[in-house]
């Protein structure tokens, strides 16, 4: 209850947060950026632009909110407890989720697709260690990133990443890394913390210009949710 109590102290009413939806036709759950609306806690609501609440909600099922609080992700596992019209759902907190990052450099929410794969596979087939996973982004930074897998990976594991930049031309950036965390969030879903150990210049560049671009673009949602409300 303590940590339910200060991850709502520091939450402010109208910040901007994602939340991962499980959808009734879907396996995979629906990952949209939305607004953070205060009630009495453990209560709260979400507001989303027109149009973007899924018609096939499951609202049955939990969900999960990430807000980004002074460089560190957290999220709260929640219920949904009304749908008051097509923008808005009331929802009531269950437990916090708490992921500690690298604060080298600033992060964002970002959603794009995500591959590891081993660092050294070796030449014989029978011996190879041929495991491959694709998943989804989080958050990024210029030291790493938090992303969705259906299977766990063991802390410290090195590991080739492939990630495809969300914005601008699409880069795909390719980084040896490791793991930094691996948490398991529910069945069949993990979240996994990647730190980038050799990443080339030019493409931390990237990436930074990239978490720019997607910081501008989640302040312009913002006000455009406020307006339509």
């Amino acid at each position: 209850m303590q940590q339910l109590e200060d991850f709502f102290s520091q939450v402010k009413d109208q910040k901007a947060v994602r939340v991962t939806l499980p959808l009734s036709n879907s396996v995979p759950k629906e990952r949209i950026h939305c607004i953070f609306g205060a009630a009495t806690p453990p209560a709260f609501f979400l507001f989303f632009q027109e149009g973007v609440l899924p018609s096939t909600l499951d609202a049955g099922k939990s969900c999960l909110v990430t807000v980004d609080l002074g460089g560190q992700a957290k999220s709260v596992t929640a219920n949904i407890t009304a749908v008051p019209d097509e923008q808005t759902l009331q929802l009531e907190a269950v437990q916090v989720i708490s992921h500690e990052q690298a604060r080298n450099y600033f992060r964002v929410d970002a959603h794009t697709p995500i591959i590891a794969t081993p660092v050294n596979p070796l030449k014989n087939v029978a011996e190879q260690d041929s495991w491959h996973l694709e998943g989804e982004t989080i958050d990024l930074s210029g030291s790493g990133v938090l992303c969705v897998f259906s299977q766990p990976l063991e802390q410290g594991k090195k590991v080739r990443i492939n990630l495809t930049l969300p914005t601008g031309l699409m880069h795909t950036i390719e980084s040896i890394g490791h793991v930094v965390r691996c948490e398991k969030i529910e069945e069949a879903m993990y979240h996994v913390g990647f730190h980038f150990d050799i990443l080339a210049s030019e493409d931390r560049d990237k990436i930074m210009a990239s978490c720019f671009e997607l910081q501008r673009k989640h302040l312009r949602m913002k006000v455009q949710v406020k307006n339509s409300l």
